[in-house]
């Protein structure tokens, strides 16, 4: 099997794809290529044994292209394709805009390519902060008030009115706790809008809660069934998890098996599999949460989870096992697209059309 692995491209969370790329290149067995997308978005086919460090420093001569229609990629030599490589299924490693928001999985779909991801739908809402809770809301899953800032006083004001302080200002699109600000009053407001507003063309401030913990779940479908994974606590000293605590520091986790709270895993575990059946997500998810005072609260739904989320999956399958199970949903998903019709007989190009 021929395993496509795409990573990068033009995010601020770039660094973090690679991390992710470099991981899963040791989930999946089969003839592996890593299809990396630089900042500015041009695509390489590189070394399969490149360190996340060699990326930065790295000057690559293979440009790929995607070959539409043909279920192929490109290797270019100059302006020409010198080789084409068949495809069996595309995995995406990509975080953030061009690849997690549904870009990539567009892609593969011009090109006749199974993809371990989400459809193009479902990434884009995971992918919208702002788009994302609305959706939420109107299936009646409980998340925290909120309100889409537009970058004018006029828009501040009303978010200060309505939700009071403090609040969590958001780049609506963007992950990893990138441009995400805490603020207590007006002064604070309108600077982190400043660097959200920098980050993204849309923000999302909600309420921010006092005295809350956050927890994450997974979830996967195998053999027609959403399984969920384990329940983890992720751990910070500052009042939200920041990229430093995600990504340098190192997050340190409750035991999985604990109890948290009495039945408090299980409606996890519930709502999890809730929410990626009835948005129609594939491959593999991360849904986080907020709890406090006993109310538990979705807090952002995650389509490309770093490293795939496989630290919550890892007491149930070893790393390959999980690599196969989402190999074999890409391909059976994609064999049951390609059984829809897809073309209807008419007349409309022969001329022969009614005018009214």
């Amino acid at each position: 099997m021929n395993i496509l692995l795409v990573y990068g491209g033009n995010s601020c969370e770039h660094d973090i794809s690679v991390i992710t790329a470099c991981l899963a290149k040791g989930y999946f067995d089969g003839n592996l290529y890593s299809a990396y997308f630089t900042q500015d978005n041009r695509c390489f086919l590189v070394d399969n044994a490149l360190t996340p460090a060699q990326h930065k420093k790295g000057k690559f001569r293979n440009s790929l292209v995607f070959l539409t229609g043909t279920g192929k990629i490109g290797i270019l030599h100059g302006r020409r394709i010198f080789k084409a490589i068949s495809v069996d299924v595309v995995v995406n490693c990509c975080h953030g805009r061009c690849g997690e928001d549904g870009t990539l999985a567009a892609l593969c779909k011009l090109c006749n390519l199974p993809l371990v991801g989400s459809d193009i739908v479902a990434s884009a809402i995971a992918m919208d902060k702002v788009l994302c809770k609305r959706v939420l809301q109107s299936m009646n899953f409980p998340v925290v008030e909120g309100m889409e800032l537009t970058n004018d006083n006029v828009s501040l004001a009303r978010c200060q009115q309505q939700l009071g302080f403090p609040v969590i200002v958001k780049p609506a699109t963007l992950g990893s706790s990138i441009g995400v600000s805490i603020c207590r009053d007006s002064r604070q407001l309108s600077d982190a809008c400043r660097i959200a507003f920098s980050y993204d063309t849309s923000v999302l401030c909600e309420r921010a809660l006092e005295n809350f913990y956050e927890l994450n779940c997974s979830a996967m479908r195998e053999k027609g069934e959403v399984l969920t994974s384990n329940v983890d606590r992720p751990f910070t000293n500052n009042d939200i998890l920041t990229f430093h605590d995600k990504y340098q520091r190192g997050e340190k986790f409750l035991c999985p098996s604990q109890e948290v709270e009495g039945n408090l895993s299980s409606r996890v575990k519930e709502m999890t599999a809730q929410i990626y059946d009835r948005l129609h997500f594939f491959g593999v998810i991360r849904v986080d949460y907020l709890v406090c005072d006993g109310t538990l609260y979705v807090n952002e739904i995650n389509s490309v989870p770093g490293s795939l989320a496989y630290g919550l999956w890892q007491t149930k399958y070893t790393p390959k096992q999980f690599g196969s199970a989402l190999l074999q949903q890409a391909i059976d998903s994609y064999k049951a697209n390609e059984s829809l019709q897809t073309s209807f007989v008419s007349s409309v190009l022969q001329g022969n059309i009614t005018k009214k």
